[in-house]
């Protein structure tokens, strides 16, 4: 994204805060120019015109970068670990023991992995599995939530190549 788009947001921003109008908006602009670089500005634009009018402060950098990733089309959204179980009860019914399931995500799966494919379909306790799906599935999200946007951060600060050749140099041969 551009400065002038940049200066553009933050102005439309600033215009829905009365108490932000008066502001020097050069620091906002500095920082948003960083954080936000990577964001298409018409994904930028609809991400702040949602979070103006859903809060009553302004904008954090984190509030735009979640609403641009729930508004985002191009960006994998991840069901939630009730979907998921869903999914794997479904495909438990659809598919059973003997066919290999085909699941929505590699998150889906990996959990259901985990418990073991033949203990979900064979299982004489689902409450407990359930639990145990519910439980492995939302960690795996949240440590690939995390594992993104580290990612992203680096690649916005410049230090992913650096930590890329660093890794290259202590891995194991």
């Amino acid at each position: 994204m551009t400065r002038a788009e940049i200066l553009t947001l933050v102005a439309l921003a600033s215009s829905s805060y009365p108490s932000m109008q008066t502001r020097d908006p050069r620091p906002i602009v500095q920082a948003w120019s960083v954080m936000l670089a990577d964001m298409d500005a018409v994904l930028a634009k609809t991400a702040i015109i949602k979070v103006c009018r859903e809060s009553q402060f302004f904008p954090s950098v984190a509030q735009i970068v979640a609403a641009a990733a729930e508004l985002d089309p191009q960006r994998e959204q991840l069901p939630t670990a009730a979907e998921a179980w869903e999914e794997v009860n479904r495909l438990i019914r659809d598919v059973g023991i003997y066919q290999a399931p085909l699941y929505s995500c590699d998150l889906v799966r990996r959990a259901a992995q985990a418990i073991g494919w033949r203990q979900l379909c064979d299982s004489s306790n689902p409450e407990a599995d359930r639990a145990h799906f519910l439980r492995l599935y939302e960690s795996m999200r949240g440590k690939y939530q995390e594992t993104r946007a580290n990612e992203e951060a680096l690649a916005l600060s410049g230090m992913d190549a650096v930590v890329r050749a660093l890794a290259g140099k202590l891995s194991v041969k």
